[in-house]
């Protein structure tokens, strides 16, 4: 959705509160589509390279979830071509989008995650319009290369005993979003990006936890052969002091 909303940015460019407009309109509308909160610090604009730019995004967490977000942002950086038959035309191309220095919390719990949870009020909220992937009435998006870097997570569940687990996420890439569909909703958009972050970090999540229960249950097996031994010694010695005489 804020995918969109920059679109319609770039294209008031000659406004010169465009970036405000932006700003106002996706902390009003994106709320509601990922059930959510979603604020930005603000917008830089370049219409004559068709770059837009926000600073200090964050998603907060949907209901029922506890960590303090689930994605803080440095820059969220859109480039795309600001011509008018593209930006006057049904399915708008995107040529780039880079998500950098995330820092995200990724909370399992009672109710799933954080991360699948945000898909499912995306989902909620279409079914709600009556909006499809087949939708007419909304504008489409081809997205050229969709580029996560610099991800750095942290697991947060119950299960940890309080602990959290962090490490940095593999830089993502994404080619050719809505190219096979000649087009998707923005809520889509959002959906793969997410589908394919949710992906990464489960896939590294398992290693990550795997590797801490591991040097857990070696740690306490070291603890275990240390104290047999120090029995084993203090056993020997005290033999072997009744065998010396004094």
């Amino acid at each position: 959705m804020f995918i969109a909303i920059i679109g319609a940015g770039a294209f008031m460019y000659l406004s010169s509160n465009a970036g405000g407009l932006i700003k106002d309109s996706a902390e009003e509308y994106v709320p509601p589509v990922i059930g959510a909160d979603f604020s930005f610090g603000n917008v830089d604009l370049g219409p004559a390279n068709g770059v837009a730019s926000l600073k200090n995004m964050e998603i907060g967490n949907p209901e029922g979830f506890k960590s303090e977000h689930l994605f803080k942002m440095e820059e969220l950086l859109v480039k795309m071509d600001v011509s008018l038959e593209n930006m006057t035309s049904d399915v708008i191309h995107i040529r780039e989008i880079r998500l950098e220095g995330a820092d995200m919390i990724y909370e399992m719990g009672r109710n799933g995650n954080n991360v699948r949870k945000i898909q499912e009020n995306i989902d909620a909220y279409m079914q709600e319009l009556g909006l499809d992937s087949s939708s007419d009435s909304e504008k489409k998006f081809i997205i050229d290369d969709v580029y996560v870097n610099g991800t750095n997570v942290k697991i947060s569940s119950d299960l940890l005993g309080g602990k959290g687990v962090g490490f940095p996420l593999p830089n993502l890439h994404l080619s050719g979003i809505g190219e096979k569909e000649n087009g998707v909703l923005a809520s889509d958009v959002i959906k793969q990006i997410f589908g394919a972050i949710s992906g990464s970090v489960s896939k590294v999540a398992e290693s990550e936890l795997l590797k801490n229960t591991v040097g857990s249950v070696e740690d306490a097996a070291g603890n275990v052969v240390k104290e047999m031994e120090d029995k084993v010694v203090d056993q020997v010695g005290n033999k072997l002091k009744g065998l010396i005489p004094q």
